[in-house]
């Protein structure tokens, strides 16, 4: 998959709000779809949020899946090429797939994440780490989950205006269309609405006889 020259923060030609662009989308009910959502709007600009180590270390804390305490450009890397598989394989590429599982069950190797329960309140939490392998095994794993199973063919594409993000769509009749109604799915319905405004503007009033 050929990839354009990044647009820097800021300067993205989008139609939504500079700060939804460059945060982490987390809309996606979904640990992998949701580390996929880490490159935006694949069909144009392509907008990369994981543009540094630290952008990676950013996205484990936000993601709630404990802190990575160091990060290389290597394991970045690893984390972009890991990405790339998920998505090919979900998407269904058959070109591409081969590689992609190779990819994806090498990063399943290694050791996932470690979930701890914490005393009173019975909550779990992630132990620390320093290691990326942990990590990606851990989205690796989700992805072969998700990939393996019935949920498979829930999995959808955002219906908005160059959203590329993909989501697991869990409500019970299957017609979920926006990864969020409050942008995707207005900004739609708003530019639809201004659509109908000019053509009643344009539209000659019928003569009288």
């Amino acid at each position: 998959m050929g990839r354009s020259q990044r647009p820097a923060p800021g300067s993205a030609n989008t139609a939504y709000p500079r700060s939804w662009v460059w945060e982490f989308p987390f809309r996606s009910d979904r640990l992998c779809l949701d580390f996929i959502s880490t490159l935006g709007s694949r069909r144009s600009l392509e907008l990369e949020r994981l543009r540094a180590p630290s952008d990676l270390q950013r996205w484990v804390r936000q993601a709630g899946i404990g802190e990575l305490q160091t990060a290389s450009k290597s394991g970045l890397g690893r984390a972009l090429e890991l990405r790339e598989a998920v998505y090919t394989l979900v998407t269904g590429n058959a070109q591409q797939q081969p590689s992609a599982i190779a990819t994806l069950n090498h990063a399943a190797l290694h050791p996932p994440l470690v979930a701890q329960l914490e005393a009173p309140a019975h909550k779990s939490k992630w132990l620390p780490t320093a290691d990326v392998g942990q990590v990606l095994s851990t989205i690796a794993r989700d992805a072969i989950d998700l990939l393996s199973g019935p949920l498979r063919t829930r999995v959808k594409e955002c219906a908005g205006a160059d959203c590329t993000i993909l989501f697991l769509d869990t409500s019970r009749p299957g017609t979920r269309r926006w990864c969020a109604m409050e942008v995707c799915g207005n900004q739609v319905k708003s530019a639809s609405l201004r659509a109908k405004r000019k053509a009643a503007r344009v539209t000659p009033a019928p003569q009288s006889t």
